[in-house]
């Protein structure tokens, strides 16, 4: 019998830290480019939005951020089978401001509230009771934009490395536009989901081999500087995946898969001829069906990659994302 105390645990240092268990949710309601033009959501035309790659959206309508959050979860479970029971530290990422505080679409405006109390209604905390967890501690990252899931996956391999009692971390984002918002931002149309994934020490999956993250405060305000951020995006991206790929060793010629962030097709044609990846080797699908699903895309982009059998285990894959305020970032990952 071992006399070692069982609160006392080698650290997790030499161990390969992944992500075994990942979930989406969508909800089922689609918007087509024409009725999101026509409902006055968009600034650009219906033909322009098209000629982009965008066909449809997803929107959450009467379903809560909280709610998509566990149907996330849930659907994690039935993919992994994953015992959430073994869940240490649960780390929430909001993308939009209003994502990490539990709102409704008639609460009052922020700036006119009597009551502070709303204010602290935390949506991880929500989620923690929801799914029953209440021996898992609970952070909140936000402030990120689209960059925040893949920001807690950082900070989640972080907490794995750096504290022996940590083994699971749940890593979990999702974003709901208010009713009636405009849907397009920067010339891409955005979805309502939610995603999840579970990152553990010694995973035999999906193992992170690196990540890089940029940030450029100078451009926090996406309205005052949006020519500057269009101008700042594509040479940053650049520099992040370039990055991420000599901190894991690797040359852009050796990734299989590289998985987007569903910005507009466009976008993605001129980076890859600027990063030099084949545009086949980007997972370009999901952009018409579903839009940019804020900080969820490369969790629903990488799974349907995988449920296609166009991802196998031991491909090397980068998943890039940038957000307002400015991030930039890259996520590089053995399959």
């Amino acid at each position: 019998m071992s006399t070692v105390p069982a609160s006392i645990k080698p650290s997790n240092t030499a161990q390969a830290v992944g992500i075994p268990a990942m979930g989406y949710y969508l909800p089922p309601t689609r918007q087509s480019v024409g009725q999101v033009v026509d409902a006055g959501q968009a600034i650009s035309d219906a033909a322009k939005l098209t000629q982009l790659g965008f066909d449809s959206i997803r929107v959450a309508n009467g379903i809560s951020s909280e709610q998509m959050a566990v149907e996330a979860v849930r659907d994690l479970q039935r993919r992994s089978g994953f015992d959430l029971e073994r869940i240490d530290v649960i780390v929430y990422a909001g993308a939009l401001a209003t994502s990490s505080v539990v709102v409704s679409d008639d609460q009052p405006a922020w700036g006119t509230m009597r009551d502070p109390v709303p204010l602290f209604r935390f949506t991880g905390p929500c989620l923690q009771a929801a799914l029953g967890l209440p021996n898992a501690s609970v952070i909140g990252i936000a402030q990120l934009a689209c960059n925040t899931f893949q920001a807690a996956i950082r900070v989640a391999r972080a907490l794995i490395l750096a504290e022996p009692s940590v083994d699971n971390v749940l890593c979990v984002a999702a974003d709901r536009f208010p009713a009636g918002a405009r849907r397009e931002i920067v010339y891409n149309l955005m979805s309502d989901g939610a995603c999840a994934a579970v990152v553990s020490c010694d995973a035999s999956s999906n193992r992170i081999l690196a990540a890089s993250q940029i940030t450029r405060g100078a451009y926090w305000d996406g309205s005052v500087s949006h020519d500057q951020l269009i101008a700042a995006y594509f040479p940053l991206a650049r520099r992040a995946i370039l990055e991420a790929l000599e901190a894991a060793e690797l040359r852009v010629g050796d990734l299989d898969h590289f998985i987007p962030h569903n910005l507009n097709l466009k976008s993605w044609e001129i980076l890859a001829q600027i990063v030099g990846i084949p545009l086949a080797k980007i997972f370009t699908e999901n952009i018409p069906r579903i839009g940019h699903v804020v900080a969820s895309d490369n969790v629903i982009n990488f799974l349907d990659a995988f449920d296609s059998g166009r991802i196998k285990r031991g491909d090397k894959v980068a998943l890039f994302v940038m957000g307002f305020g400015a991030h930039w970032n890259c996520l590089v990952l053995e399959a």
